[in-house]
């Protein structure tokens, strides 16, 4: 019977083709980013190399500012979670106390 060379039923093509081109654009998706970012890297690589002492200088001062707002932020979340736990501590120890 000749059934090698029968095509494939309209679903099932559409299936191939479908999958076909979700892999293509996925996978060059990811190539792409990938390429982005190893640009990205080296032209840090390259600002950082060529940076002159007055450029690299601003470059660390702005790096420490950064440092010094996300250590703020962090103080101040830890601040509160302690006055948080001291409350919940003081709570408890009161409910506990009554019940004594």
């Amino acid at each position: 019977m000749g059934s090698k060379n029968m095509p494939l039923p309209t679903k099932a093509r559409a299936a191939i083709l479908t999958c076909s081109v979700a892999a293509i654009t996925a996978i060059g998706g990811w190539y792409g980013a990938d390429l982005k970012m190893s640009q990205e890297a080296r032209k840090g690589t390259h600002k950082k190399e060529s940076a002159t002492g007055p450029e690299m200088l601003a470059q660390l001062e702005d790096a420490r500012r950064g440092l010094v707002v996300k250590r703020t932020e962090l103080e101040k979340k830890l601040t509160e979670l302690d006055r948080k736990r001291t409350s919940v501590d003081t709570d408890l120890s009161s409910k506990l106390g009554d019940k004594g």
